[in-house]
C-alpha cells in the first residue's frame, strides 16, 4: 500500500514519524511565516493542527504568502489555510480559528498542545505566547523575517530561558522595522519558515531542538548565533504572567503598510451581526453583506469590516481616533 511518509519514515524510523500523528501544534499567525510552517507540519502528517489568524487575505500578501492566490483576496486566511492544507493532507485534523489574540483568549487558544510555533508579526504576540508557555510548559519557536534577514529560537521554559530572559520588554513601536518600513523578502521567509518547521518535527519526536538564537541575514551573507543566557529571568522563574494578565478595553492603530485601522478588543466579545448589519444600513443608508463571521460595507470613503469576535478593519482615510469613537458609537464597548 502506498505510504505518503514512506520517505521521511526511512529517516525519522517507525516510531519516531507514527508519533506524530497523535501531536497537537497551534499555528499561531498564517502570514509569510506561517503559511510555510504549517504545509511542511501538515505534509509530514501532525496529527492536529490548530490554524489562528486575526486577518484577511491582502493583495500585497501574496508576494511571499505561499498558501494564497489571488482568488483567496478579502477572505480570512485561517478558513484559506484549512482548505489548502486539507487538499494536501485530508487525513490530519484541520481547525481554522479566526481570531485576535489577547490576554483575554490567549490561554484558552493556545493551551492543549504539544508545541506552539510563532508565525505572527508582532511582540506583542509573541510575548503573550511566551506567557502560556511559563504558565503550560508548553514549548514553542520564536521565528521572525524581516527584509532579507531573520531570526529562528526553539524555546520552552523552565528547561530553557524563556523570551523574556533575553528581551525583557517588548520593543517599542518605532525601535523595530517593519514589513512597512524595511520590506521583506519571499525567499527569506521561506527560509526561517521551513527552519522553524524543522526544529518543530524534532521537538515532536523528541529530539533536541538547536539552542541558540539563530540569525541569518541571507542578503548580505552573514550569520550569527547567540548562546542562550546561562541565569533565568524572574519572570519564568517565578511565572509571573503579567502579558496575560493585562486588561484593556479598545485599541485602534493604523495598518501596516496600507491606508487604514485596525480596531481590537479585549476581551474579545461575541457581535451579534445580525443586529449590527440592520443597525449600519439604517445608519449609512446603504447596503452591508453578511458572509459567515463577517459583515461588510461602506461609510462614506470608508470601507469597513467587522467580526463576530468584536474586532474591525477599515481601509480608508479614518483616522484611529476617529476610528475608535466610530466603532464606540456604532458597536459600543
Amino acid at each position: 500500500m502506498f505510504n505518503r511518509y514512506a520517505k521521511q519514515r526511512i529517516f525519522l524510523g517507525r516510531d519516531a514519524d507514527e508519533s506524530l500523528r497523535a501531536k497537537r501544534v497551534a499555528v499561531l499567525g498564517l502570514g509569510a511565516t506561517g503559511s510555510v510552517i504549517a504545509p511542511w507540519l501538515a505534509r509530514a502528517g501532525v496529527g492536529h493542527l490548530t490554524l489562528i489568524d486575526r486577518d484577511l487575505v491582502e493583495a500585497s500578501n501574496l508576494q511571499r504568502q505561499i498558501l494564497y492566490g489571488e482568488s483567496d483576496l478579502g477572505r480570512p486566511k485561517a478558513e484559506v489555510a484549512r482548505e489548502r492544507l486539507a487538499d494536501a493532507n485530508s487525513s490530519i485534523e484541520l481547525e481554522p480559528v479566526v481570531a485576535d489574540l489577547t490576554s483575554g483568549n490567549a490561554r484558552e487558544l493556545l493551551s492543549g498542545f504539544d508545541l506552539i510555533c510563532d508565525g505572527t508579526d508582532n511582540f506583542e504576540a509573541r510575548f503573550l505566547i511566551n506567557d502560556v508557555a511559563i504558565l503550560t510548559g508548553t514549548p514553542w519557536i520564536y521565528a521572525g523575517a524581516i527584509g532579507g534577514e531573520g531570526v529562528i529560537w526553539p524555546l520552552n521554559p523552565p528547561h530553557t530561558p524563556c523570551l523574556r530572559c533575553l528581551i525583557e520588554e517588548p520593543p517599542a513601536g518605532g525601535d523595530v522595522d517593519t514589513c512597512d518600513s524595511a520590506g521583506v523578502l519571499g525567499p527569506t521567509v521561506g527560509i526561517i519558515g521551513s527552519w522553524a518547521a524543522m526544529e518543530a518535527l524534532k521537538v515532536l519526536t523528541g529530539k533536541p531542538p538547536h539552542g541558540d538564537l539563530a540569525r541569518f541575514d541571507f542578503w548580505n551573507n552573514e550569520r550569527q548565533f547567540l548562546k542562550s543566557p546561562k541565569s533565568r529571568c524572574r519572570f519564568c522563574t517565578e511565572k509571573i504572567t503579567e502579558f496575560l494578565d493585562a486588561r484593556w478595553s479598545i485599541k485602534a492603530s493604523a495598518l501596516c503598510g496600507l491606508e487604514g485601522v485596525q480596531i481590537r478588543v479585549n476581551p474579545p466579545g461575541k457581535l451579534d451581526l445580525a443586529t449590527l448589519k440592520q443597525r449600519l444600513e439604517t445608519r449609512t443608508r446603504s447596503p452591508w453583506k453578511q458572509a459567515g463571521l463577517m459583515l461588510k460595507g461602506r461609510e462614506g470613503d470608508d470601507e469597513i469590516t467587522l467580526f463576530a469576535d468584536g474586532r474591525a478593519l477599515v481601509h480608508g482615510p479614518m483616522t484611529p481616533e476617529r476610528a475608535r469613537s466610530w466603532y464606540t458609537e456604532v458597536v459600543g464597548c
